[in-house]
């Protein structure tokens, strides 16, 4: 490099005889090559000892760690709940999966919202039965049997069974629909035809336990989780996530007034024996945008969520309305008054047409309340659930949020 710089100089000096040149070539010949290798040396230092610096991340996207009683929590320990509104895949909505012979179409737009969460708990307003009739008219409700499986499928892990058509086709109505569930590994809470096994069954994680397995000793079995074809009280099951112990428990509020004494004694039973306690309550006045009482639903939702979550709750899910209402939160538990419809054959009204699904996202047992979220859905062709989007999925969540 340098001879062929020299050899240059050289060739400049002998073409060029002018002072001025001779200047020009000192200063091109000396001064710019030591130029370069000051820069090149630089250049070597800085790459050699200087780490990069990272781009600056928005505080909106850093996740911060969620403490729990002063310590941060293991990401082992957090943990996903979602909740839906009422699935009653009866009359139309049976009509035309039996017609298509897809047993998926009501769900299919959801499957992956549904299997992301670690649990998922819908209220099933219908019996499953093998003879289901076909109709698309009445009010005794029933769905096809196979449309358990797609249940399974999608990923729902909980049925809430007690509401005031879990009964349309009497207990062995229910019987049949808690079987034909639990074959395809779904477990049911509320109300209960069947005495459900007492051994813990085996699986992956998450682990299902029933608690009517209790030492007897404890007299719970007997006093408060026998509810053998009982409407005032709630089998109970619970399920294990990342290590915290989730319950469940399932009333009716709608055609009967509820025992408080039994329930206060069913949850603070419970209460005792799970890090979670989620209760499905079936209550309040139909099409109405705000909780209230009727004729056939007497106790107020408001009243009762709130003694819930005095008695033990830690989410209270209400259903029965088929409008969606607001979401409470009472000491930090929050209290979903009603998620409206997700599967029915309402399309007589838009409020009938709307709902919304809830996930909770859960630090151990406590309920990240910054991090709730709120799908808005609609209801199309007669049962066929779908997300709302735009204007439409903000009307909804300002209505909730306010």
């Amino acid at each position: 490099m340098w001879q062929g710089q020299r050899a240059q100089c050289v060739r400049i000096k002998l073409f060029r005889g002018s002072k001025l040149m001779k200047h020009s070539v000192f200063w091109l010949c000396i001064v710019v090559p030591l130029f370069i290798i000051g820069l090149g040396s630089l250049a070597y230092y800085l790459l050699q000892n200087l780490q990069p610096v990272p781009a600056s991340v928005p505080p909106a996207f850093v996740q911060p760690t969620i403490p729990v009683a002063g310590f941060p929590l293991p990401s082992s320990q957090t943990w996903t709940l979602l909740i839906t509104g009422d699935v009653i895949p009866a009359r139309v909505v049976n009509q035309k999966m039996v017609t298509k012979n897809d047993f998926r179409w009501p769900l299919v737009n959801f499957y992956s919202i549904l299997q992301n969460a670690d649990i998922t708990l819908i209220n099933l307003e219908s019996p499953l039965l093998i003879n289901c009739p076909i109709t698309n008219e009445g009010m005794q409700f029933c769905g096809d049997a196979r449309f358990a499986a797609s249940l399974a499928e999608v990923g729902v892990d909980v049925a809430n069974l007690a509401n005031n058509h879990a009964l349309n086709y009497g207990w062995e109505g229910l019987g049949e629909t808690q079987e034909l569930l639990k074959k395809v590994g779904i477990v049911t809470t509320g109300f209960a035809s069947t005495v459900i096994p007492t051994e813990v069954e085996e699986s992956n994680s998450p682990t299902i336990q029933n608690l009517n397995a209790l030492d007897p000793s404890t007299n719970a079995r007997d006093d408060f989780f026998h509810c053998e074809r009982d409407i005032y009280c709630s089998s109970f099951i619970q399920k294990e996530v990342n290590g915290i112990t989730i319950g469940f428990l399932g009333y009716n509020a709608v055609g009967q007034r509820v025992d408080r004494k039994i329930i206060q004694k069913q949850m603070s039973a419970a209460d005792k024996l799970v890090d979670v306690l989620i209760v499905s309550v079936h209550w309040g006045k139909e099409y109405s945008r705000e909780p209230a009482i009727d004729s056939i639903a007497v106790d107020d939702p408001q009243e009762l969520g709130r003694l819930f979550v005095d008695w033990g709750a830690d989410v209270v899910v209400g259903n029965h309305p088929h409008w969606y209402q607001h979401i409470e939160w009472v000491d930090n538990k929050p209290i979903f008054y009603a998620l409206g419809n997700f599967i029915f054959d309402q399309e007589w009204s838009q409020e009938t047409k709307v709902g919304y699904l809830a996930k909770l996202q859960f630090a151990g047992s406590e309920v990240v309340k910054n991090k709730l979220e709120i799908i808005p859905i609609g209801i199309k062709d007669y049962g066929q659930a779908f997300k709302l989007e735009g204007e439409e999925k903000d009307k909804v969540l300002e209505i909730i949020v306010n």
